[in-house]
């Protein structure tokens, strides 16, 4: 009595699935491409000495072709010259080079090297400048500008 009811909830369950949308098909629609670049180092000042520095910088560009998005995202490990010079590390990306209120910024202010993470939308351009400065007025700072590889 017992294989026949197995039988029938295996052949049901089979149909089931057969039925349901299957989880490959739905993610389909959603494709989202990533790209990965390293940076080795970046220090502010570019020459002198380091009051601010960033090694092992990974950037990951991610496109949703399904909703035309498109946004990175900059992981690093950032680090002060030492506590008490009265400045802290900042790392900050900005979504158009020329709209520096659209960002997002992180500390490091104890000589300690820690790992920081930031993401964001790119402007129409598909530009997203990477600020490495110490001055809480962003006046001056090490730059370098990341370009989506889809532009």
């Amino acid at each position: 009595m017992n294989r026949p009811l197995r039988a029938v909830l295996a052949t049901g369950l089979t149909l089931a699935a057969l039925a349901a949308p299957s989880a490959a098909s739905a993610s389909a629609q959603h494709v989202i491409d990533v790209k990965t670049t390293r940076i080795s180092y970046l220090q502010y000042p570019e020459t002198g000495k380091a009051r601010a520095q960033l090694r092992n910088i990974t950037v990951t560009w991610r496109r949703d072709r399904a909703e035309k998005r498109t946004w990175v995202t900059v992981s690093a490990q950032l680090r002060d010259s030492g506590p008490g010079d009265g400045h802290c590390a900042r790392m900050m990306l900005t979504a158009d080079p020329t709209i520096p209120t659209k960002s997002t910024v992180t500390t490091e202010c104890n000589g300690v090297w820690r790992t920081r993470t930031l993401a964001m939308e790119p402007g129409g351009e598909q530009v997203v400048p990477l600020h490495l400065y110490t001055s809480p007025n962003a006046d001056n700072w090490t730059i370098r500008v990341l370009r989506s590889p889809w532009r």
